[in-house]
């Protein structure tokens, strides 16, 4: 097998998938449309901002962010001690492994001159480095086991990505522990040193089989101590300057020690088959680089180092769809963002994944490109997406950068263009969105359809024919409205109400007539008030009520009622 021409492959597919992956930063977006700007506009844009970045007074926050943000990983350190232990690992150790070693004969030939990769600090340093990344990875499956009850969820990509770089560490490891024990390799050793005489052979190969973990499967050599020593002298006289002891590839080495006296009747084989395993997870992991979570190695430091810079600014907005775009490829899937996320309660209550910041992220990659979604879908992430509450703490503990937020309030709108009202939002859960500037008007339109739709659905107490019946068949599950004996209490603390100067026109019905009518049977027109989703949800008028009357949770049962009714409206 051709080794040039599967490197070759590999690094083509490599080049082809980052072309790709550029090609999506500067052509797709959530929110506003992309198609409303150019490619060509584009990358006008960014080159402004990157010139404006590099050669202007930013220029310093640049290299603080390659220090702090991308070296030090300060946001991975400031918020998870072992996390940022385990990235460090697996970064640091895989790093210099691919430069010292891997690129060797491009970097460190030219850095040290007497480099060998045989010869100690490079011997050891590689199996050091080799560890480092192993002990990373064990980490990593150890979060990624031990959080999964804590909402950390984990797909085939996740953990595709922890095999391929504990693959390509683990098989170079045997590899060099085969290398070590095979009898092929110490013959192309004594080739090199010129080595002829029988007995000095006999002499070298004794002291390698004691000291440096060579396995002879057929006619061993007698070991002594004399044997040994002359050996050794051989040794230091001939193999010295190209090959230290190999106790010093100290993991190598070890794995020698078990898997040598098994592969030895086939140990020409094994080096060649252990050799095609590590080159083959080498240039697999290559290609796939880019079309996996491993392409944040490039995205992650763009979009660390744009956050620095900008900071929570959106700038113009073809930078603003660019910057989502690069977001989306920055995410590692790390989970940080859904431990952290202040409505995981509700992901208890309605088991919907779209509601962790983490997996909205992985789909909204879906919306970007301009995908059909099929309506149950749609309505799970568009709940997912309302029920957010804009607290922005997933921005701030994102390890890549990323500005969560800004992606979420993007896609509300974006899935809004495609004509689907969401009836959440009436919910003060929604009212953060109102302070999103750039989308004010967008936002009150598709208030005002929504507005409209509960209009249609129920009968607003002005509109109802006076006097009001007793009915039997309204019931609601919250019974703590039968306490109620009118007191208006909980009207009179209220602060919405007090907020406008004719509270019963604005709202629709106070308090004490919302818990009124649910006493007289009438849940109908308790869920059309405007009242329920102008609640604060402050709780004084719980707090303040006489009869303990659960006002707020009322409030919120009417309005998931509501919901349900116009949705099971709407799909039938």
């Amino acid at each position: 097998m051709n080794f040039t021409l599967l490197l070759t492959v590999a690094v083509s597919v490599c080049l082809i998938g980052i072309l790709l992956r550029l090609y999506v930063w500067f052509s797709q977006g959530i929110h506003p449309p992309a198609a409303t700007l150019t490619l060509p506009q584009r990358l006008a844009a960014a080159g402004k901002a990157l010139g404006g970045a590099l050669f202007g007074p930013r220029s310093i926050t640049v290299l603080k962010s390659i220090f702090l943000d991308l070296l030090f990983q300060q946001r991975v350190f400031d918020k998870n001690t072992l996390r940022w232990i385990a990235h460090g690992l697996i970064f640091t150790g895989f790093l210099l492994l691919f430069f010292l070693h891997a690129l060797d004969s491009l970097i460190t030939e030219r850095l040290f001159s007497d480099y060998q990769s045989t010869l100690d600090p490079y011997l050891f340093l590689r199996n050091l480095f080799g560890l480092m990344v192993l002990a990373g990875v064990a980490i990593a499956v150890y979060r990624r086991i031990t959080l999964r009850p804590q909402r950390l969820m984990t797909y085939a990509g996740d953990w595709a990505a922890l095999i391929f770089v504990g693959g390509i560490i683990l098989s170079g490891m045997l590899l060099e522990g085969a290398k070590i024990s095979s009898y092929s390799t110490f013959q192309r050793m004594l080739d090199d040193t010129g080595i002829t005489d029988e007995q000095e052979i006999q002499a070298l190969a004794a002291y390698w089989i004691e000291k440096n973990g060579l396995v002879i499967a057929h006619n061993p050599p007698a070991i002594t101590p004399e044997l040994v020593a002359q050996g050794q002298e051989i040794s230091a006289g001939s193999c010295g300057e190209c090959h230290a002891a190999n106790s010093s590839a100290f993991v190598s080495f070890g794995l020698a020690k078990i898997t040598g006296p098994l592969m030895a009747s086939g140990e020409a084989g094994a080096v060649s088959f252990l050799w095609y395993l590590h080159i083959l997870f080498c240039l697999t992991f290559l290609a796939w680089l880019p079309f996996s979570k491993m392409f944040h190695i490039i995205s992650a430091p763009v979009s660390l180092i744009i956050t620095r810079i900008m900071g929570k600014e959106n700038g113009e907005p073809a930078n603003v769809l660019t910057r989502q775009m690069i977001g989306l490829s920055a995410c590692t899937h790390c989970g940080a963002c859904s431990l952290e996320c202040s409505s995981n309660m509700f992901f208890e209550s309605f088991h919907n994944d779209f509601i962790l910041p983490s997996e909205k992220v992985q789909f909204l990659k879906h919306i970007a490109a301009g995908k059909e979604l099929d309506s149950a879908t749609l309505k799970k992430l568009q709940q997912g997406l309302y029920i957010c509450t804009s607290c922005d703490r997933c921005t701030n503990i994102c390890p890549s950068g990323i500005n969560l937020k800004e992606l979420f309030v993007s896609s509300r709108y974006a899935l809004l263009d495609r004509g689907i009202p969401e009836t959440s939002m009436l919910s003060h859960f929604s009212f953060p969105l109102a302070l999103a500037q750039s989308y004010t008007g967008d936002h009150l339109k598709a208030l005002k359809i929504v507005e409209q739709l509960f209009r249609k659905s129920f009968t607003a107490l002005a509109d109802m024919v006076r006097p009001l019946t007793l009915e039997r068949g309204g019931t609601f599950a919250n019974p703590s409205y039968r306490s109620c004996y009118a007191c208006q209490r909980c009207t009179n603390i209220c602060p919405v109400v007090r907020s406008y100067d004719n509270p019963g026109e604005a709202l629709g019905m106070l308090p004490h007539q919302i818990i009124f009518s649910l006493g007289i049977g009438k849940v109908d027109l308790a869920m059309g008030a405007k009242m329920i989703w102008s609640c604060s949800t402050c709780y004084l008028c719980q707090e303040h009520c006489p009869n303990q009357v659960e006002l707020c949770d009322i409030f919120y049962g009417l309005k998931n009622a509501a919901i349900a009714r116009i949705e099971e409206g709407g799909r039938s």
